[in-house]
């Protein structure tokens, strides 16, 4: 399929500007660029701003509600922004969409960010962060029995360690995880065409990819690492089912469609929901494309199914 022309139209406009030539500098773009970025409108109950313990700090948190009584089932939502960037103010609009079309509350909660805090920090906090919202669930107007994860790039990758942590260290039952065009091999890049279809002119490059795993990655070694590369020899047995969303235009496309395959293969129910014409940052764009808007309503709506009921 061809590129969608409403996002043809942002990465015309993402040319034209000048780019970032330092970390600094693109975190101040990618927030002035979010905070430009128009939003869909939808209608929730309330957002509230509080911190969620971690392990070495308090993590900044926004609470979304949706309308109605609750106790509302729980999504766990972690940005991305590959691991050096972004925040819970850049990715207010995909949870409040989350919020809304999966009727649940959304906890948006930041972690720390390379390379002034490498791995395993971003998997040390977001697992701290899916401990604490199971535990003070109903204090959130929250069911714990309902509990997902969600989270997009970087953040999916996080989603996807704290399912195998949560397995492994005895951790809260989840009942989904949405992992939207997520990271999940640092080790056997080169055997995924996407890598090079993609690798320039669709916003994600090779050439950006490279220099977040360097600032992520304190040793190239820790790549193999299974929260890292969960499609390098992690065991995938036993993890919550998963929808994994890829955009046709994404460096990332091929390994999302590869682990959506080994979680199958591995006994673990997973659908793959793919994005035509759709580039990396997709569910960031829907207020202009309407492909956009759909697919993401589509995820929120799954979300909502796996969640529904006792």
């Amino acid at each position: 399929m061809s590129l969608d022309p409403h996002l043809k139209e942002v990465l015309l406009q993402i040319a034209a500007a000048p780019q970032p030539t330092d970390l600094e500098e693109l975190r101040a773009a990618v927030a002035a660029n979010a905070a430009r970025m128009p939003r869909r409108p939808v209608t929730i109950g309330g957002t509230r701003d509080l911190t969620v313990p971690g392990p070495a700090s308090d993590l900044p948190a926004r609470l979304y509600t949706p309308e109605g009584e609750g106790p509302h089932p729980l999504i766990l939502f972690l940005h991305g922004g590959g691991f050096v960037a972004y925040s819970i103010e850049t990715h207010d609009s995909v949870c409040r969409e989350l919020c809304a079309g999966a009727n649940s509350a959304v906890l948006s909660v930041e972690y720390r960010l390379a390379p002034e805090h490498r791995f395993p920090a971003g998997v040390e906090d977001a697992y701290a962060a899916l401990l604490w919202a199971a535990a003070h669930a109903e204090e959130l107007g929250a069911d714990p029995s309902r509990l997902a994860l969600a989270g997009d790039s970087a953040g999916a990758s996080l989603c996807i360690a704290c399912t195998l942590r949560a397995r492994d260290e005895h951790g809260p039952p989840i009942r989904a995880q949405l992992l939207i065009y997520p990271a999940a091999d640092f080790v056997n890049t080169d055997r995924y065409p996407s890598r090079r279809e993609n690798a320039e002119g669709y916003f994600l490059t090779a050439e950006r990819m490279r220099f977040f795993g360097q600032m992520y990655l304190a040793d190239p070694a820790h790549g193999a690492h299974p929260h890292v590369s969960p499609l390098h020899g992690a065991e995938l047995h036993g993890l919550p089912p998963a929808l994994v969303m890829t955009a046709e235009f994404d460096p990332l496309r091929d390994e999302g469609v590869a682990y959506a395959e080994a979680l199958t293969r591995a006994g673990v129910r997973a659908e793959h929901l793919p994005g035509p014409g759709m580039i990396h940052g997709f569910v960031n764009m829907t207020a202009l494309s309407p492909a956009a808007a759909g697919l993401l309503d589509r995820a929120a709506a799954w979300l909502g199914q796996q969640l529904s009921g006792a």
